[in-house]
């Protein structure tokens, strides 16, 4: 039985006030980051044209926006219906995923890139089968976790004494729809001082939604330089002469560590920097010679940090599309996401930036992964919670 059949018989089960329910899903966006279907397409109450558009309007991910609008309704029982069906159709496919030969998912980003309409989604069968394997050497999801967490995003764009960041409203377009499509709450701030964002993290880290979440992101664009060997991002008020308008990074991780943070203990923590780290241009001329009990944790761990670049080396940033780093991010995650760990999509991003056109000669840009402490793999399960 295709998926087509297996979709349909369930939505026979629909009563025509509860069809038109499901077309209304449709229609407005089942999910964030889901490309409503247009009305005109689905002026119909016949069970197998609902099924037919959504297929061509959704070819990978009909079967888990058709599951997703059910659950939105409260037809949580043919919700799981229609999920064990599709499960049965659509196994070997995800389980030979990792297997498929890779194409065009690690090549660079064309110049004309756009944000993908939809975030590809996890099958429910993968997420248990993984679990049920590698339960030991993956990040549980929390049981009683309503939402996969929280993000907090800081973008300063418009400075007093240095030159105004061109494209980064794109930058912060693009990852809050990423965080949304990923399951997390976002907190946005826009254009703070040294000290702002120091309030900002400190107060992200008392938030009580942590104790019930299985993760966060702390997402910070910024202009950034290194002082005394330290990352720091600079402030709105930042000045040559008068430097102390700053936020030094390792910070973030003291108000996230154990101590000050204890509601995401043994939970990931992700910290996505887009900064400079310096006024280096990343290129070089090479010659070529021949736990033993729950009061007793660890200070600090299960963070990754992704910088934009290496140390001291210039950040680059498109003024009309926004930064190299954060569309790379938000493509692979997109498209990745719901078959790997976020170190493996690291990894990915690392690879196509270092293959990109735009780097090819003495200009250089490579992301880097700073203190790191992640001690199990952490899949983010995209479209499922």
């Amino acid at each position: 039985m295709d998926i087509k059949r297996v979709m349909t018989d369930v939505l026979e089960d629909l009563v025509d006030k509860e069809l038109r329910q499901f077309i209304w899903q449709l229609w407005n966006g089942v999910t964030a980051g889901t490309e409503p279907i247009p009305r005109a397409k689905l002026q119909t109450s016949d069970r197998e044209d609902v099924v037919d558009c959504m297929v061509k309007q959704y070819p990978d991910d009909a079967g888990k926006i058709a599951v997703q609008a059910l659950h939105n309704m409260k037809q949580n029982e043919l919700a799981r219906r229609l999920e064990l069906k599709l499960q049965e159709v659509q196994q070997p496919v995800q389980e030979n995923a990792k297997n498929a030969p890779e194409s065009m998912e690690l090549q660079p980003i064309q110049s004309d890139w756009h944000r993908p309409y939809r975030i590809t989604a996890c099958s429910q069968q993968f997420k248990y089968s993984l679990l049920k394997q590698e339960r030991n050497d993956v990040y549980m999801p929390s049981s009683s976790s309503w939402r996969k967490g929280s993000a907090l995003l800081i973008n300063n764009i418009k400075f007093d004494h240095l030159s105004y960041r061109n494209g980064a409203e794109i930058d912060e377009e693009n990852m809050e729809w990423l965080l949304r499509a990923l399951g997390y709450s976002v907190e946005k701030h826009t254009n703070l001082s040294g000290d702002a964002i120091n309030r900002a993290v400190k107060n992200f880290s008392k938030r009580h939604e942590h104790q019930n979440s299985d993760s966060t992101f702390v997402v910070i664009m910024s202009h950034g330089d290194r002082f005394d060997n330290k990352d720091a991002i600079l402030g709105v008020h930042y000045q040559r002469k008068n430097p102390n308008d700053i936020f030094f990074v390792e910070d973030i991780f003291t108000h996230l560590n154990s101590v000050n943070c204890p509601a995401l203990i043994d939970k990931p923590k992700v910290i996505l920097i887009h900064a400079c780290r310096g006024g280096d241009d990343g290129g070089v001329y090479v010659c070529d010679s021949a736990f033993e009990s729950d009061a007793w944790v660890h200070k600090e761990k299960d963070f990754v940090c992704f910088m934009s670049s290496l140390p001291d080396v210039y950040a680059y940033r498109n003024p009309h599309n926004g930064s190299y780093f954060f569309n790379y991010i938000v493509d692979v995650f997109s498209t990745s996401a719901y078959i790997y760990d976020i170190m493996e999509l690291f990894r990915r991003i690392a690879l196509r930036m270092e293959i990109d056109p735009h780097f090819r000669d003495k200009k250089k840009l490579l992301p880097c992964i700073e203190r790191t402490t992640l001690v199990k793999k952490f899949y983010l399960f995209p479209g499922l919670m």
